[in-house]
């Protein structure tokens, strides 16, 4: 490998601001150069994000688009406006249906079936199809517009090429995805060459670093009159406090390890890192996840509203009775928040009465004889509109969910060994039940839930933004490799993939690795590889990437083999006697692959395209 300087992404500009876009919420903080040099924590946000009833520092990820596609509202505002727009539509014309409503989106772009192309389209909560990079690109743009408008109430003068913008984004997520999150953020203006991507586990890692959260014994320091150059003091007058100890909290320290627990919205992801020297981290073993985020607890509680009242009568409660629905939907996850340890009795939920008359319509049973045929019938009743469910009924649906982390948990601490403390972040960590659960399971590891937890993400996606570098090495996702033609080898090799030419044998279709799975990277450096073309009329070359969850895969048909993406490299202009080959520079350290190409002849360094849409 060799030693490849990364640019900071911040370079020379005033401003570091970051974009939390997240499954359930959303949010952005920003920084100033000057003010992260005094104090990295110093990070500003918008705290007035209103739906009319509670004010927080995030705002649902929920957009609404009128019928000509065009941006109407985010957030709050979009789930009050489309409200409106279903209230003031009259049962028979139904026109809030012309509109677009998706919430909970971002996922889409790992979870879409087929492949992420630049054509992906998504559905909104109506069922109508729209190009996933449009909606992408609107909601980014909302929250970049939102910010510099805060920025400029605060200051005179800033503009767009004084700020590096950060994106939050899942440590899962393939490079596809981060392609595609970036085409969208430039196709609504911002430039390429001001944004990166923060992996959301290593931003609030970072930010849980700087925290100080343990409790020491530090030795008083001497005051400053007794540093005074030329003043020696006898034993007698030296105070009594000086060389006592007392206690102090403290950040993590060199060589401690902890593992960064972050319960968000939809999913669970569990990163380790080690604290090196001059604050950065080193991370012990690549990122998992598991789709166990508070938005799991929200589909067990729907899954048993089907099991009891019938599956249809569910879908026609929501098609028919959006404005009922959403009002149902906030009134559960307020009721959600309150579950803890010690709740009992009874939980009670607004439903309106349309529920109950979508139930009988969909159904050959009357709404009380649905309840009282289900398991259910002594612990759930119906009053009035109400629903009122068993507290431990509603506990039952955060089991399935909490043991998914639980045992997840335990297998990281299997490959990891011994650390230092668990830190729980994300809005998901608040729950009490699993609060306990983690505490419970891993008695002999230090806990914390750090204050502003929720907050974790986006404030050490600006930390990331000014230091880049705070991540010293990453570990390999993926094994990355190239197709190559070596000679065939009738021993090993399958008949079905030798080929000839020029009467030599070759086989086609070996996968030749750049980088092995499960290999630690320095962020700082780069894996080099020469390629050549076929033919002297060549003016590039279109090399195919591929991945493998395997370590050491064989060939590029393998059934865990996947097409990456196609890299083009530019190719120096033929003359007769010279090679033409190109030096390729493979950077898997980043958040994101970077790749140069070098005219080996000249030294000329080339700009090489990859494409994974």
């Amino acid at each position: 490998m060799q030693t490849m300087a990364q640019e900071s992404p911040c370079k020379d500009r005033l401003v570091v601001a970051a974009i939390d876009f997240g499954t359930t919420y959303s949010g952005y903080a920003f920084s100033f150069r000057d003010d992260y040099q005094k104090d990295p924590l110093k990070i500003q946000l918008n705290q007035q994000w209103n739906s009319g009833s509670v004010v927080s520092e995030k705002t649902p990820t929920c957009l609404l688009l009128d019928p000509d596609k065009k941006f109407l509202a985010f957030g709050y505002e979009a789930e009050n406006e489309y409200s409106q727009l279903i209230e003031d539509s009259e049962d028979d014309d139904r026109m809030y249906e012309n509109y677009y409503y998706f919430r909970r989106f971002k996922m889409s772009l790992h979870q879409h079936s087929g492949g992420l192309t630049r054509e992906t389209m998504i559905v909104d909560e109506t069922g109508k199809k729209l190009s996933a990079m449009l909606v992408i690109s609107l909601s980014i743009g909302y929250m970049k517009d939102h910010l510099m408008s805060l920025i400029n109430r605060r200051c005179i003068g800033i503009d767009e090429d004084d700020i590096h913008w950060i994106i939050t984004i899942p440590a899962i997520w393939e490079d596809s995805a981060k392609q595609f999150m970036r085409e969208a953020a430039v196709n609504y203006g911002i430039k390429s060459d001001q944004l990166s991507f923060a992996l959301e586990p290593e931003a609030a890692s970072l930010y849980c670093h700087l925290v100080k959260v343990v409790l020491a014994d530090e030795e008083t320091p001497a005051d400053n009159s007794t540093k005074r150059q030329g003043v020696v003091l006898d034993d007698e007058h030296i105070p009594q406090s000086i060389g006592l100890k007392r206690k102090e909290l403290r950040r993590s320290k060199l060589g401690e390890k902890c593992m960064i627990l972050d319960l968000g919205g939809g999913t669970a992801d569990i990163t380790v890192h080690e604290r090196q020297m001059n604050d950065s981290l080193r991370e012990i073993h690549e990122p998992s996840w598991g789709p166990w985020g508070g938005t799991a607890v929200d589909r067990e509680f729907f899954t048993f509203l089907g099991n009891v009242f019938g599956e249809k009568a569910i879908e026609n409660f929501k098609k028919n009775c959006m404005t009922d629905f959403v009002e149902f939907c906030r009134d559960w996850e307020m009721k959600k928040r309150t579950i803890g340890v010690n709740t009992t009795g009874k939980v009670v939920l607004k439903l309106h009465t349309t529920f109950k008359e979508s139930v009988e319509e969909n159904s050959n049973v009357s709404f009380e004889q649905a309840l009282s045929n289900s398991k259910y019938s002594e612990k759930v009743a119906w009053t009035k509109g109400r629903l009122k469910i068993d507290a431990e009924v509603m506990k039952g649906f955060f089991e399935a969910p909490i043991q998914e982390i639980v045992n997840h948990v335990g297998n990281m601490l299997k490959k990891t060994g011994r650390i230092n403390m668990i830190m729980m972040v994300g809005g998901f960590s608040d729950c009490e039940l699993v609060d306990r659960a983690i505490h419970d399971n891993f008695s002999r590891i230090k806990i914390l839930n750090p204050k502003d937890g929720v907050l974790a993400v986006l404030k050490g996606a600006v930390i990331f933004g000014h230091k880049p570098m705070a991540i010293a090495s990453r570990v390999a996702r993926y094994t990355y490799g190239y197709e190559t033609w070596p000679k065939f080898n009738s021993e090993i090799d399958p008949e079905e993939l030798k080929v000839e030419h020029d009467e030599e044998e070759y086989c086609r279709g070996v996968f030749q690795p750049f980088i092995h799975k499960g290999t630690e990277i320095k962020c700082n450096e780069c894996i080099t590889s020469t390629h050549r073309p076929i033919s002297d009329d060549q003016n590039d070359m279109a090399i195919h990437i591929y991945i493998s969850q395997e370590r050491d895969p064989k060939y590029i048909t393998d059934p865990d083999v996947r097409h990456l993406g196609t890299l083009q490299l530019p190719l120096p202009e033929f003359k007769p006697g010279l090679p033409r080959k190109v030096l390729g520079r493979f950077h898997f350290g980043a958040t994101e692959v970077i790749i140069e190409a070098e005219d080996i002849e000249t030294g000329t360094l080339h700009k090489a395209t990859f494409d994974c849409l």
